[in-house]
């Protein structure tokens, strides 16, 4: 027990030390972008000539670069992450009213990317060199390499009403290209007809970032679990008359998932980068969408929390991944 706590002590302060080096670097990579947004809104708009003003006085950069850098670790830790240049909201409430939408993009396709990456790893796995094996092996491998917003775009034409698809086959179905819901039903409601819409029209988005990301968790579970066959407890499992769906349950797919959970939580990167293309190609607007409107109105408030959040995320993500190996792989205890 006391070498377990120990291993979670050490992980958890490896993991608020790199949330820390993120923060500041976030601010650094911030700070030496040109330009100063708030003053540049200000010949455009010359109603909001005093943000600059607010923006010093709140964020204290009419104080010395160490004073700076101190208040922004305050705000950053104390959720006053300020006032978005464009918007003239305050960045908290922006990101989350956002974060909800980004959330359900996000976790729908991390669960069918999961599911569905494991149930077709392991079934080529089992059907090593079949039809089966091969097909879903040379699709993973082309979907792979697909730019995520180029897979966005065909999806989003081969569902259109016009589509060439749809034009030879009638029964092909036309699904919604942009938004959450649709807007004649007026403003969100927990009622069936907001539910039934916003599931349609997540189909396109999270279609396309479970496509892009399905390739590595299949391709992995494959080779995990036929590394595992070659051990020799399988032979052993044979030998004592287990059936080959018992010695798969029992013993091949408990030992094949250790590598599993390490790339989960690695592709979760992958996946808020992608989540990040695709919301802005089906203008489905949550955090990757804002991260880009804030980059193109150089909302500096808004850009740098973003980021922290994206990098929070994941680290937390890595360290919730360690204590699953934990549970998983008894080796890890004692190492």
């Amino acid at each position: 027990m006391r070498k377990i706590l120990k291993i979670v002590t050490r992980r958890a302060i490896n993991a608020v030390i790199t949330i820390f080096g993120i923060v500041c670097l976030n601010y650094i990579l911030v700070r030496l972008m040109p330009g100063n947004p708030a003053i540049s809104i200000i010949p455009h708009d010359p109603k909001y000539a005093g943000l600059a003003a607010y923006d010093q006085q709140l964020f204290g950069l009419n104080q010395p670069p160490y004073m700076q850098f101190l208040i922004y670790i305050q705000n950053t830790f104390t959720l006053n992450w300020g006032i978005s240049f464009f918007y003239k909201e305050p960045v908290f409430d922006i990101l989350m009213r956002d974060l909800g939408w980004t959330l359900l993009l996000v976790g729908t396709s991390t669960i069918i990317t999961i599911l569905l990456g494991m149930l077709i790893g392991s079934y080529a796995a089992v059907r090593r060199g079949k039809p089966f094996d091969l097909i879903s092996t040379g699709f993973g491998i082309f979907l792979y390499g697909m730019p995520t917003f180029w897979l966005g775009f065909m999806l989003l034409w081969s569902f259109a009403p016009n589509s060439f698809v749809r034009s030879a086959f009638s029964w092909w179905p036309v699904l919604p290209s942009n938004g959450y819901y649709d807007d004649k039903l007026g403003a969100w409601a927990w009622d069936w007809a907001h539910i039934s819409s916003t599931a349609v029209h997540l189909i396109l988005p999270s279609l396309t970032l479970t496509l892009g990301t399905l390739a590595g968790i299949s391709l992995v579970m494959r080779s995990s679990l036929i590394d595992v066959m070659t051990e020799d407890f399988v032979t052993t499992a044979k030998a004592k008359g287990l059936s080959d769906r018992q010695i798969l349950r029992r013993h091949i797919f408990p030992n094949g998932l250790p590598p599993m959970v390490s790339l989960i939580a690695l592709d979760l990167a992958f996946i808020i980068g992608g989540a990040y293309q695709v919301e802005v190609v089906f203008n489905f607007k949550g955090i990757g969408w804002e991260t880009i409107q804030a980059i193109t109105n150089l909302d500096f408030p808004l850009l740098q929390f973003i980021i922290v959040i994206g990098g929070v995320a994941i680290v937390i993500a890595n360290f919730i991944s360690d204590f699953i190996l934990l549970y998983l792989d008894p080796r890890i205890k004692i190492a």
